[in-house]
């Protein structure tokens, strides 16, 4: 009894090491990596952490960066799209559209070597977004006041216990402008466009990837199995290859959690955004 018990550990044992040996020549394969950005971009701390596992891990020779998002965050967006383009330098990026890549997930698309997008993928919208909300009226029909004070004119630009006064119009305009010249002058520089052309198409409008084509924001038609085989090419890859994603998210709780939060903080004030302004447009098309 206790001989049939030492062998089925050592079976036992061999199959744990042939498994892990098999693992380990696995894991020192090529792959290609995928970074995937779905809903609005409102955090760019777990897509930097896998750009910097991608980068750090050798066997991964290539990255896509596959995009479902309306946009989001400015802040985010610059964030993901300038580490990714420092990732290019060493790695090659492909970005893959899904069904929406507007706004900032456009301006993160923006970091690759090459953009790929579906014939009906919503892109573009290139432009910038803030919106206020005045209670002031409602409130006072309640009878409630709201008083702030403050140590600067400009502290509570914006409040929603009061309308907006023209001198506060024109510095969150003058903000608003700086920020969409930034989105430009990338969109120039990266699809080698001139300023000119990018100023027609940056008013804010959404584009069909086909649109996308014809203007020069993407380059090619197709979906993921195109943008891997890119990616694999510009590696300089043959064959079959593994494709790696990162870790699956932690349940559904977290998820659940993410998208109420990510949805509830869309319209705070003094919250800037690259965001497609009709997030119907995605559903009507499906």
């Amino acid at each position: 009894m206790r001989k049939k018990r030492y062998i089925l550990v050592f079976i036992i044992i061999c199959i744990a090491l042939i498994w892990g040996i098999k693992a380990s020549i696995q894991s020192m394969e090529p792959a290609v990596g995928i970074i995937e950005i779905k809903g609005p971009i409102m955090d760019a701390s777990e897509t930097l952490d896998t750009i910097n596992n991608y980068e750090k891990n050798n066997a991964v020779r290539a990255v896509i960066i596959r995009i479902d998002s309306p946009g989001g965050k400015i802040g985010p967006s610059q964030e993901i799209y300038s580490r990714l383009l420092k990732l290019n330098k060493v790695k090659p990026v492909v970005a893959s559209m899904s069904s929406m890549a507007a706004s900032g997930g456009y301006y993160i698309a923006l970091a690759s070597r090459c953009i790929y997008a579906l014939p009906g993928t919503i892109t573009g919208s290139i432009g910038v977004l803030i919106q206020f909300v005045d209670v002031s009226r409602g409130l006072n029909k309640l009878g409630i006041n709201a008083e702030t004070i403050t140590g600067g004119k400009l502290k509570d630009a914006g409040s929603p216990f009061r309308p907006l006064t023209k001198p506060e119009r024109a510095y969150f305009k003058a903000i608003i402008d700086d920020l969409h010249e930034q989105f430009m002058e990338v969109v120039s520089k990266r699809r080698k466009l001139p300023m000119k052309d990018v100023k027609n198409l940056a008013d804010g409008r959404v584009f069909t990837g086909r649109q996308a084509k014809k203007l020069g924001l993407i380059d090619r038609i197709g979906g993921l199995d195109e943008a891997i085989n890119m990616a694999k090419s510009l590696a300089h890859l043959k064959g079959r290859i593994r494709i790696i994603r990162p870790e699956a998210n932690k349940g559904l709780l977290s998820y659940l959690i993410k998208q109420v939060l990510g949805s509830a903080t869309l319209p705070l004030r003094h919250d800037l955004y690259y965001l497609a302004s009709d997030l119907r447009l995605e559903y009507s098309l499906r």
